[in-house]
């Protein structure tokens, strides 16, 4: 597979289809959380929910799992166009393979059961402190890597991983003191407050993968070899008659 649309077309896209599905669920909460309106239609919670960015097997679910797949794509192409750091490639290829299966299954919240984080209501959390240790071994595996890319490459990945980070850990755990308990219970702003914070961390999840994206698919394009455009074959000139006067015998 060879991605032959370009970097700030794609990024483009993705940013639109980001701004899309968040008003999309801002919509869609608001009337629902907000005011309170829970039977405007049939099955009115059903669509709210398909459309919520902190509920699982919906299309906001679906969009960021196949985000994570298309990094995990562009990676695998990137390890046999840079033979220096194929290995480095192939492993975050693999990496971006698992997250994207983990974001359709949901299967980090089974950390969540370990109780290693004793939090009250944000005991669910537990899944960060046995993570963190994972991040941080391949931060320091992969620092002369980083170091080596293109500097404009090396700080777009470094933004997207703040972003990313930032959603996952840091607007979370401000999330989970933000009323969770109260989603679906109490209307207006004891339910809101949590719906922003929920909206807010998956906006910064979404938004590092698309600035990962942007950053490898730039990388690539720099990497492999530009595909030259056919040109039409010209049509052979017809010999010029030469211009003279011509007398009867």
């Amino acid at each position: 597979m060879r991605l032959d649309v370009p970097a700030s077309k794609l990024l483009r896209v993705l940013l639109w289809s980001v701004a899309a599905i968040h008003l999309l669920s801002l919509g869609f909460t608001i009337v629902y959380h907000g005011f309170g309106v829970y039977d405007l239609i049939p099955y009115w919670g059903r669509i709210v929910k398909f459309f919520y960015v902190d509920k699982e097997q919906n299309l906001p679910t679906w969009f960021s799992s196949g985000l994570l797949f298309l990094a995990a794509l562009l990676l695998w192409q990137l390890g046999g166009a840079d033979a220096r750091f194929r290995r480095h490639w192939r492993v975050l290829a693999v990496v971006f393979t698992g997250l994207s299966l983990d974001e359709f299954s949901q299967f980090h919240e089974l950390g969540a059961q370990a109780d290693v984080l004793d939090a009250g209501e944000a005991s669910y959390l537990s899944w960060l402190v046995l993570a963190a240790p994972l991040v941080l071994v391949l931060a320091l595996a992969y620092l002369r890597f980083l170091l080596a890319l293109p500097p404009r490459v090396r700080w777009l990945m470094l933004g997207a991983a703040a972003l990313f980070l930032g959603g996952a850990a840091g607007i979370e755990v401000l999330g989970a003191y933000t009323g969770r308990e109260n989603i679906g219970f109490t209307p207006g702003w004891a339910s809101m407050r949590y719906v922003l914070a929920a909206s807010a961390e998956e906006l910064c999840e979404m938004l590092g993968v698309v600035l990962f994206l942007y950053a490898t698919a730039m990388h690539l394009q720099n990497l492999l070899p530009t595909t030259p455009t056919p040109t039409r074959p010209s049509s052979p000139r017809r010999p010029q008659e030469r211009k003279g006067t011509f007398t009867s015998p």
